[in-house]
């Protein structure tokens, strides 16, 4: 008999959408270029959905996603106005997510010290796209409260995350013994632990539990997020850095603090 050669699982994961509300090429790019300039350590190769709110023409969305490689983010999905460019979706290797479910979040930079919203053309919301099958949502008539929410137990994970790995905890809080690389990524939908050094990405509450946090015995993240809110490494640098701190929302901004 012959072994199995693959398998094929539903996932969650966590993307830029670019929501495109007016395109016209030159300002388009220099307001783009000036985002990812602004955090290129969060942009650079982050992978990223098209949110076309207009219909464009098939030249225009080649132009677009043109744009978005020669700023070196990865366009690797489209959804909203698209019925008439699936040829070219298709032609560019992209796929047509309009008919997928989400859960959104503002994506908003802010610093430690005060918050600075950034509600400009070109504005990206975090998102997480889900299989529907693992959808469970309640019903329209009575909306849950996310107080209410029934969290799983924390997922633990005893070694070191590595660069270029992406660890997960849906449902629920995650706890790392050990330390995190530059370049790795930890997402929660509740709390993350760190019990060494934090160098990699920490994205806590990335369903929108605003209530979230980050704890770490090191800190030294090159970016946090939680519920969409993030900053980056320059900021955490001015803030306990490589001292053991916890990272909470308040009023739409992200405090530091150090761990007693």
């Amino acid at each position: 008999m012959t072994e199995t050669c693959f398998r094929m699982k539903g996932t969650t994961l966590t993307s830029i959408v670019l929501e495109v509300i007016d395109f016209e090429p030159d300002n388009f790019e220099a307001q783009l270029s000036q985002k990812v300039a602004s955090a290129p350590q969060f942009f650079t190769r982050s992978s990223l959905i098209l949110h076309l709110i207009k219909p464009l023409s098939a030249t225009e969305f080649e132009l677009l996603v043109a744009l978005c490689r020669r700023l070196q983010l990865q366009p690797m999905a489209v959804k909203g106005e698209v019925a008439e460019l699936k040829p070219t979706i298709n032609d560019l290797g992209l796929a047509d997510v309009s008919q997928s479910k989400f859960t959104d979040s503002a994506l908003r930079s802010n610093k430690a010290s005060g918050s600075e919203n950034n509600n400009g053309s070109g504005e990206n919301p975090s998102q997480t796209a889900q299989q529907d099958q693992t959808v469970s949502a309640p019903p329209k008539s009575e909306p849950a409260p996310a107080a209410a929410t029934t969290l799983k137990p924390a997922k633990v994970i005893n070694r070191p995350v590595r660069s270029g790995q992406q660890v997960y905890a849906e449902g629920g809080d995650l706890v790392v013994t050990a330390s995190v690389s530059e370049g790795a990524e930890l997402l929660a939908d509740g709390n993350i632990h760190v019990y060494g050094t934090l160098r990699g990405r920490a994205l806590a509450g990335v369903k929108g539990n605003t209530g979230a946090r980050v704890f770490c015995q090191s800190l030294d993240a090159e970016l946090i997020s939680i519920a969409g809110q993030f900053i980056m490494h320059e900021t955490v640098k001015g803030e306990c850095w490589k001292k053991p701190a916890q990272v909470y929302l308040e009023e739409e901004t992200l405090r530091i603090e150090p761990l007693a």
